[in-house]
């Protein structure tokens, strides 16, 4: 039988080494197993990177309208959510995010993914302008966080539209945000999604994870 948590506040467990704290009451039903099984799949040195889960009501998300977010050891979880399934896909892309953090080097210095995401978001910037949807091309090429980018992205081209103009050139339209956001999509689809069709679209980002893998 699945053990799930619902509605439930004040919970103190620990999972696959990593601490789960309910701050706050949920509002949605968490699966432990699920949850559980995911965590199963990494190797251990990357969930030594997580002190703890935190699942709560926190300012700072919501000023930034974030579900989670990977702070200072600890993955903060915003407690209303739609369910569990977005839930874990959330918890997976901030482990992304402490990965990233801990071995930036072996990532990055290379310069091979960043490559790969330039060449992208090139590819992306043609496909918006054919489509009416124009953006400065100079803004385009950095692979810092802007958050006007993301608002043209979210807003003026929306994700419904994004996710077809990506098709064949991004995994999801979110990864398209940042290099550092298209690592952690990444990482995402590698270990929760199991989905092959990274190694197709992102195989440079595909490599470079299975080289963080095989060094455990």
């Amino acid at each position: 039988m699945k053990n799930y948590i619902k509605n439930k506040k004040g919970n103190f467990f620990t999972l696959s080494g990593i601490s789960i704290v309910i701050k706050d009451k949920l509002q949605f039903e968490l699966d432990l197993e699920d949850l559980s099984t995911i965590l199963d799949r990494f190797p251990k040195r990357f969930l030594k990177l997580v002190d703890y889960v935190i699942f709560g009501e926190f300012e700072f998300l919501i000023k930034q309208n974030y579900n989670a977010a990977f702070k200072d050891g600890a993955i903060y979880v915003s407690s209303i959510q739609e369910g569990n399934a977005s839930v874990i896909d959330d918890i997976v892309h901030e482990i992304g995010h402490a990965v990233e953090e801990n071995h930036w080097n072996e990532i990055y210095s290379d310069l091979q993914v960043e490559r790969e995401f330039l060449k992208k978001r090139m590819l992306l910037h043609v496909e918006l302008e054919k489509n009416g949807f124009r953006y400065s091309s100079i803004a385009m090429s950095k692979v810092e966080y802007d958050k006007h980018l993301d608002k043209f992205f979210y807003q003026v081209v929306g994700y419904p539209m994004l996710t077809v103009f990506s098709q064949g050139i991004f995994f999801s339209p979110y990864a398209a945000t940042s290099l550092r956001e298209y690592f952690a999509n990444g990482f995402e689809a590698f270990y929760y999604h199991r989905d092959e069709y990274l190694s197709k679209v992102s195989p440079v980002l595909y490599q470079k994870i299975e080289e963080l893998e095989e060094n455990d």
